[in-house]
């Protein structure tokens, strides 16, 4: 599959967005200093506006209320929306392939509390689950002073638990098609042991799903992410600071870690006054959305060109 996945251009150029992305947003710190926070802008010595600006006052973005540059927060928050993304799309799919296993194997004794469990999670949107146990993490952080990287490792751990049943649904109903395949059968019947069936031949013939369902994990999750930071509930946690003049101040929740989620919920109110503020994130998600669709067709392709190939 891996030669024929290179000769499809949906996914190259998908893969090279999501890397150039993550490159950039790596090597940012070491090649750019910070830009500065600019709250008011002056023309001749008069003050004209303050924040949050436009692109056409300060480009290419603009900024947010705080007078952050939006190009500079984008590009430094790629790094923890991809990276956590992606990390928790993969141990989704590494811990549902190997629990599948045993699910399969043991169907029957494991059906009914495996079913129970699925269809919990179905039922309950996965914002919602989210929400509900991640919120008091926000509680816990401020009472104790959890760390960032405590809070992201929790965080991480709920967001792969919403997505794992599910998917070991899905991988065994895979493995039972096959299992149910002759020659698979054929090797049963002459004495292999089930472990020599799943590794010689069951897990191989899977690795094309695996790779699959691992890209369109990653596209759930970033789903999953903007909701909950529409809802406040940001990577990483939240810090919480002032805002607004002498007179009338209140208390703004904004992200520790700045990935795109948080940038989004942050300046969620914005988008009547100043809808840029909360465009820009979004088109990135979009931009990497896009991206991760483009690598999906190009595995779907590289898939049926393989099964054409061996006359399946």
């Amino acid at each position: 599959m891996s030669r024929v996945l290179w000769k499809q251009p949906q996914f190259w150029i998908g893969a090279f967005i999501v890397l150039s992305l993550l490159v950039l947003s790596l090597g940012y710190p070491l090649f750019a200093d910070p830009p500065e926070e600019v709250k008011y802008l002056y023309k001749d010595g008069k003050l004209v506006d303050v924040a949050p600006f436009s692109p056409s006052q300060v480009p290419p973005f603009g900024t947010d209320r705080f007078g952050r540059n939006l190009l500079s927060l984008v590009i430094s928050g790629a790094k923890y929306t991809l990276l956590i993304t992606i990390s928790i799309a993969l141990i989704r799919v590494i811990a549902a392939g190997v629990l599948a296993i045993f699910y399969h194997q043991y169907n029957e004794k494991l059906r009914p509390m495996f079913e129970d469990i699925i269809e919990s999670t179905l039922f309950v949107p996965a914002s919602i689950l989210g929400y509900l146990l991640m919120a008091p993490l926000a509680v816990k952080q401020a009472q104790e002073g959890t760390s960032f990287f405590e809070i992201v490792l929790i965080q991480s751990i709920i967001l792969i638990l919403i997505g794992v049943p599910p998917l070991i649904s899905v991988f065994s109903k895979d493995m039972a098609m096959i299992t149910r395949k002759e020659y698979i059968v054929s090797t049963l019947s002459l004495g292999a042991k089930h472990r020599y069936v799943y590794v010689k031949h069951v897990l191989p013939e899977m690795t094309s799903r695996f790779l699959l369902v691992t890209a369109q994990q990653i596209i759930q999750v970033m789903i999953l992410l903007a909701h909950l930071g529409v809802l406040l509930i940001f990577l990483g946690g939240v810090k919480t600071i002032l805002d607004g003049d002498l007179l009338s101040t209140h208390e703004v929740f904004v992200s520790l870690s700045g990935e795109w989620s948080g940038l989004i919920g942050n300046n969620f109110q914005e988008i009547v006054h100043s809808p840029h503020v909360v465009l820009i994130p979004l088109a990135f998600f979009s931009l990497t959305i896009f991206s991760m669709n483009l690598i999906i067709n190009g595995m779907q392709n590289a898939m049926k060109h393989g099964e054409r190939g061996r006359g399946i």
